[in-house]
């Protein structure tokens, strides 16, 4: 491939982009390792090796919110790598808007998936910031997306030894850096990153300055999402990114208008700090079952975050069951706004480790239904992954059932979700193809 220098479009402490054009007229960012700060012969060996790895490390990762690799050259010198070109980056929007429009949690939801992407694989950024944050065009959503890159800083677990890993952060604060890795990058943890998104969040809602690897501690709705991402001790933070996606919806989700007293009762016992014991879990699964209007349901339901479903499956199966089954349809029938879908599928997931075979089967199918409905990759991605050939044997005969009693309306899902995810059904559950491939003839 023969690329011509359009111009430079960016630079970093190990690294400059540029755009460049192919001989067909294609356009990508070309990174290219540079040294742009002092460092000694045996450092800079060993951070241009990290250059190259991360190379290697980010180009292996298949992931929507995550920037790609497009093609590498790591032979010659120096090394460089092409990307897709970003229309912008998230420090660019904020500076136009700084909720985006209102749509700063679709932005949020993003960069959280990309993480929980990397730290299922013990990979920490260390570097998240909103520069580091790039903006694509519009999907099949309508929306644009954003992604996750400049992976420079970017920690294996295993490679704690490095020369670079023991030299921290060296010359002072980042904006967005935790606090326990400005002395040492080998202290960067999931909690390391999650410091960095509280710091991205107040950009674009917080109401104070903020000091650098300071606590967030300020008024407002969100204040106690904010003090939850930025704890001066790693323990003390929110224990993964999800939580805080799921805290974000619990906001989101507060009830403004009650529509009956006893739906109140619910509604104010999941939003205390309370442990609700086995006889409320038992009393509001039976007003849903035989009492609750629509709106008191919804109303109920939106207070079940994901604390609350892990809690109910700790105490009463038969509860799990009921609500689990209730949530999973108040899902299937309800059109949300597309920020929520994301942080919606997990307390799905969450019901679906909690229930028993028929409940999970009603998780699914509402997983699928709102994935399409919402064309929301994450969630159908997440549908992919619970349905995959390691599902368990028992449930996906039970599943395959359910599509089976669904007839042709299950086939037209599931031609939906292929078209959106560019996936095929063949990737599912061998039980769940036999099904399908006797529907859908």
């Amino acid at each position: 491939m023969t690329l011509t220098f359009i111009k430079n479009i960016g630079y970093g402490g190990f690294g400059i982009v540029d755009l460049v054009e192919d001989e067909h007229g294609n356009r990508f960012a070309r990174k290219t390792f540079s040294k742009n700060q002092p460092l000694d012969d045996d450092l800079l060996a060993n951070v241009l090796k990290r250059f190259i790895k991360e190379v290697r490390v980010q180009g292996g990762i298949d992931h929507p919110n995550i920037v790609p690799i497009l093609e590498s050259n790591l032979v010659d010198h120096p090394p460089s790598y092409l990307m897709p070109v970003a229309l912008g980056s998230l420090a660019e929007e904020i500076q136009k808007s700084r909720t985006l429009n209102g749509n700063f949690i679709s932005a949020i939801s993003d960069i959280v998936a990309a993480l929980e992407e990397l730290h299922e694989m013990q990979i920490y950024h260390r570097d998240l910031k909103p520069q580091n944050v790039l903006r694509f065009g519009a999907t099949q959503s309508g929306k644009d997306s954003y992604a996750v890159s400049d992976f420079g800083l970017i920690s294996l677990r295993e490679s704690r030894l490095s020369v670079l890993t023991r030299t921290g952060m060296m010359k002072g604060s980042d904006y967005y850096t935790a606090p326990e890795i400005t002395k040492d990058l080998r202290q960067a943890s999931a909690q390391s990153d999650i410091y960095s998104l509280g710091c991205i969040l107040h950009d674009m809602i917080g109401t104070e300055d903020r000091v650098p690897c300071g606590e967030i501690r300020e008024p407002g709705d969100f204040a106690g999402i904010l003090l939850g991402c930025t704890r001066t001790k790693p323990g003390d933070r929110f224990k993964s990114v999800r939580a805080v996606l799921d805290a974000i919806l619990s906001l989101e989700f507060a009830p403004t208008v009650i529509p009956s007293a006893e739906a109140a009762t619910f509604v104010d016992k999941l939003s205390s700090s309370d442990i609700l014991t086995q006889d409320d879990w038992r009393q509001m699964a039976d007003f849903l079952d035989f009492h609750a209007s629509r709106e008191d349901k919804s109303a109920i339901l939106r207070g079940m975050t994901s604390d609350r479903i892990v809690a109910v499956g700790a105490c009463s199966q038969s509860a799990t069951d009921s609500i689990g089954a209730h949530f999973a349809e108040w899902i299937e029938t309800t059109l949300f706004n597309f920020e929520s879908c994301d942080a919606l599928a997990n307390r799905l997931e969450d019901f679906f480790d909690q229930s028993g075979f028929q409940t999970k089967v009603d998780c699914l199918m509402a997983m699928l239904e709102m994935g399409i409905s919402h064309n929301r990759w994450y969630v159908e991605r997440k549908f992919l992954g619970l349905c995959g050939p390691d599902m368990d044997p028992s449930l996906a005969k039970r599943l395959a059932i359910e599509f089976r009693i669904r007839d042709k309306k299950v086939c037209r899902q599931i031609e939906r979700w292929e078209a959106s995810i560019d996936t095929q059904r063949s990737l599912l559950h061998p039980a769940l193809v036999a099904a399908l491939n006797d529907i859908c003839k």
